[in-house]
């Protein structure tokens, strides 16, 4: 049987190791993060740029990709999302989507609500759906 004991030990231990990874990862995006999110930036704004203009993009996706580079062991995933121009089909198809949307969350409110009046009540029970864990910093 699992005692409070035990579970506080492991406690220490995972925070010990978390509080040892955020210190690394936030020194290394300290080091290396600002400058690489930088050349991230500066490669889609050109990119989305390049593609306003026109430009033929397909060279560097799929297997032949232009944005493969062997000497830094990376390949640059690029994905470029469409839409359809406006259309009256398109725009009755949206708003039906959007109502049908907003029927589903009042459903979804409404069987939370349900839900809670059973369990207080005492018709209904609770199970555990899940646990998780979630480590944060103590303000100091």
């Amino acid at each position: 049987m699992i005692r409070t004991t035990d579970l506080v030990s492991l406690g220490a231990t995972a925070a010990e190791a978390y509080d040892e990874c955020d210190t690394a990862q936030t020194e290394l995006n300290a080091s290396f993060g600002v400058t690489f999110e930088a050349a991230k930036d500066n490669l889609l704004r050109d990119f989305k740029l390049a593609e306003s203009e026109g430009m033929d993009l397909s060279c560097f996706q799929g297997s032949d990709s232009r944005f493969k580079y062997n000497q830094f062991n990376t390949n640059i995933v690029v994905r470029v999302t469409r839409i359809p121009t406006p259309h009256s089909k398109l725009e009755k198809l949206a708003a039906r989507v959007e109502k049908l949307e907003a029927e589903l969350k009042i459903a979804k409110m409404q069987l939370k609500h349900t839900a809670e009046q059973l369990v207080a009540s005492g018709d209904c029970d609770e199970l555990t759906d899940k646990v998780s864990l979630a480590f944060t910093r103590l303000k100091r």
